[in-house]
């Protein structure tokens, strides 16, 4: 067995489907089907059923998909104890979210370069399901992201509920009061695409509740679409993070949106295969950024969870 073939192997148990596994791999899906046949091959038994629907693991491959998992957690550990070893900084690929960045991104670059000497952090801005495409195709170790989904693949922990807001132009709305789902959906809306957290929330709401939802503008950019809410010609659902200063100014009426609420939840997550024992200052200084953006986000972020015990991260 070759380390290659087990990554592989490991991807297409996850994803079970050799062709969106050969997407995500960058490489042909003849080429990856013939590296799982190599591997079937070199252990003379068969690793997996081959249906409609894709394909998913034979008791022996699910055994095989669990020792493989285990390999290259060591092996990722045995790198990074390497790396220490001879002095250099562990690299850390690390995405997060534009609002999130926006309200403690410098804050966050230079407290890791302060208080994480032994890793170098490479930050990477995306919305949410982009950070989770890099994630599941191994470019990224951990992300800071919204409604990140569990699976076979990924681990996650969720940190913080979110309260979603409905922003406009100053219109004889009072800044800070809440209103309903109804009267937030009623205008011309400018949303993000449908694979954005946000897009879906409001969607599942309105169905729930048999409202329309107007979506006058279909935009890729947070920043096109605060332009259009600032000239007034679109309303929007969005996080306090990307409006923060333009709330503060007056220059937009941000709103709770309520009855029913519309909330997300931030996830810390990383690949499966990944241990994460060794990296508690990482985790612990990840703890304090979201304990500051918290702080940030103020009567509209509400706490869930911490990824290192309040008493074990004073230790570190």
């Amino acid at each position: 067995m070759k380390l290659r073939q087990l990554a592989y192997f490991v991807k297409v148990v996850e994803v079970g489907n050799i062709t969106r596994a050969a997407e995500q791999l960058n490489l042909a899906q003849t080429a990856l089907g013939i590296q799982i046949r190599n591997l079937e091959n070199a252990l003379q038994i068969q690793l997996l059923d081959r249906h409609s629907r894709g394909v998913s693991a034979t008791p022996a491959g699910m055994l095989l998909y669990e020792r493989a998992i285990e390999i290259l957690q060591r092996l990722e550990e045995t790198r990074r104890d390497l790396i220490a070893l001879g002095g250099e900084r562990l690299r850390i690929r690390f995405g997060a979210t534009p609002s999130i960045l926006k309200l403690i991104g410098t804050e966050l670059l230079v407290a890791a370069n302060a208080q994480l000497p032994g890793i170098a952090l490479h930050v990477v801005e995306e919305l949410s399901f982009v950070l989770a495409d890099a994630l599941e195709r191994g470019e990224l170790d951990y992300v800071l992201a919204y409604d990140i989904e569990e699976n076979a693949g990924i681990r996650r922990v969720a940190l913080m509920e979110e309260d979603l807001l409905h922003v406009s132009a100053p219109n004889g709305g009072e800044q800070g009061s809440d209103i309903s789902f109804r009267q937030a959906v009623a205008g011309d809306l400018a949303l993000v695409s449908n694979r954005d957290i946000i897009w879906r929330r409001v969607h599942e709401t309105a169905s729930r509740l048999s409202v329309d939802v107007k979506i006058t503008y279909q935009v890729q950019s947070n920043e096109a679409i605060k332009a259009l809410v600032l000239h007034g010609v679109a309303q929007s659902i969005m996080p306090y993070g990307i409006v923060a200063e333009e709330i503060k100014t007056g220059q937009i009426i941000g709103r709770r949106v309520d009855r029913p609420a519309v909330k997300r939840t931030l996830f810390l997550a990383h690949p499966a295969h990944r241990g994460v024992a060794d990296e508690k200052p990482f985790l612990a200084f990840i703890d304090k950024m979201v304990d500051r953006l918290v702080a940030e986000v103020g009567l509209y972020a509400h706490p869930i969870d911490r990824l290192v015990p309040a008493e074990q991260a004073y230790s570190l």
